[in-house]
């Protein structure tokens, strides 16, 4: 991921998450891992945008926060007073303009963009202006935000230009993968050891489905203390899969995201238990089954749903458990922000985009694996442990490339479906 986001072809993406998925934690991960890359040619500078209500908090902002690095915006030749008094794309010109003599690229690491949205309700032309500094520029810029940014979209049907969100490259922020979730488990970089059996281990990933705040969120339920160095997880329960109220506010807030199809086909399938794409068909009001797969998609890149033998679920266990003990306030909950067509629109991009970013990533992996095959044959039958590791990851990276890009309903060489 963080590869990906720091060499896409395209300057500027827009990382799309749900509540507590982690987005600002990688946009600082991001930060740190170019911060200590001596041959790095980004200059990062993270911009919170939470507090944010007009085009003159925009530019107070990120004033601060190339304040807040000051030695590292003043080893560059800026100055760093003289940007207090200006609007917020003049302060991004001079920053560009500075980093730029110095032979670097800035990384502008916005996070919650949703501010924009506010700022878009009161002076849409500002906006405009800052669309353009954040994809014409000379610097890469990365904003995570709930799918609620799609209401920029909605707020600019007047420009005469593009909305504000065409032509930003759409990353979907979804689970971790299945090493990482296991040494999440086991808090493996934690002070106190965990001691986990294998069943608790497979129970947690299967309730979770590799959420990172829900597996936390459960671990903290399940973990006992035997001792002040060690402790382990007990059993799950079904009582331990009841959402408190903080991370049913959360539940809620995801579930406000959702376009008014996309929440019908939520509480379909939760009805239902498993859904084949048939059934939803006959049961919701859906133009096309091209339009349903394109919302399956994203709610399953989101992880709403997920796919379970050969059909379609409720995406964790919290959320089903959620759901079903909400489902009929939920079902009059009519109105939405978004609109089912910005949403269609946006997951056709991410679909092309996505297709094209998997048949690259292929066909490296691939290469990859071939390389570390031939490897092996000159070894013969003394292969070494940490060749036979690495070609089994690779093997693992390139079936998952694969699967994804089989729900994409592409071959992964050319042809698609995806208009």
């Amino acid at each position: 991921m963080i590869d990906h986001l720091l060499n896409a072809e395209d300057q500027a993406t827009w990382l799309v998450g749900t509540r507590r998925m982690g987005k600002t934690s990688l946009l600082r991960q991001l930060e740190w891992t170019v911060e200590n890359d001596p041959d790095s040619r980004y200059v990062p500078l993270f911009w919170d945008l939470q507090a944010c209500e007009s085009a003159a908090d925009l530019a107070y902002e990120l004033f601060i926060s190339v304040e807040d690095e000051t030695d590292r915006f003043q080893a560059l030749g800026v100055d760093i007073p003289s940007l207090e008094t200006m609007d917020v794309n003049r302060i991004l010109r001079v920053l560009q303009r500075t980093v730029s003599g110095q032979g670097k690229q800035l990384l502008l690491l916005i996070d919650e963009a949703e501010g924009l949205i506010n700022v878009a309700r009161t002076d849409n032309r500002e906006l405009a202006r800052l669309r353009r500094s954040l994809q014409q520029g000379e610097h890469r810029t990365i904003l995570t935000a709930t799918k609620q940014l799609i209401q920029l979209n909605e707020l600019m049907r007047d420009w005469l230009t593009s909305p504000f969100l065409f032509g930003f490259n759409l990353v979907n922020l979804w689970s971790l993968d299945m090493e990482a979730t296991q040494s999440l488990i086991r808090q493996a970089q934690g002070e106190i050891g965990v001691q986990v059996d294998l069943g608790v281990m497979q129970d947690v990933i299967e309730v979770t489905n590799c959420h990172p705040y829900l597996t936390q969120y459960l671990c903290h339920r399940l973990f006992v203390s035997d001792t002040e160095e060690t402790g382990y997880l007990q059993p799950v329960e079904t009582a331990d899969l009841q959402a408190d109220h903080l991370l049913a506010g959360f539940l809620q807030i995801d579930y406000d995201h959702l376009s008014p199809t996309e929440r019908q086909i939520l509480l379909a399938v939760s009805r239902r238990g498993v859904v084949t794409e048939q059934n939803l068909l006959s049961d919701l009001d859906i133009s096309s089954p091209a339009s349903l797969e394109r919302f399956l998609y994203g709610m399953h890149k989101l992880g709403y749903l997920r796919q379970i033998a050969g059909g379609w679920s409720v995406g964790n266990e919290f959320l089903r458990f959620w759901v079903q003990e909400n489902q009929d306030s939920l079902a009059r909950q009519i109105h939405s922000a978004v609109s089912d067509e910005n949403v269609e629109s946006l997951l056709r991009e991410g679909q092309r985009l996505e297709a094209d970013y998997l048949r690259k990533e292929i066909a490296l992996l691939q290469q990859q694996l071939d390389e570390l095959s031939a490897q092996r044959d000159l070894y013969g039958d003394d292969v070494p442990m940490t060749l036979s590791t690495s070609l089994q990851k690779k093997r693992r990276e390139l079936e998952s490339a694969r699967s994804q890009i089989r729900l994409l309903n592409v071959d992964g060489t050319g042809t698609d479906s995806l208009s």
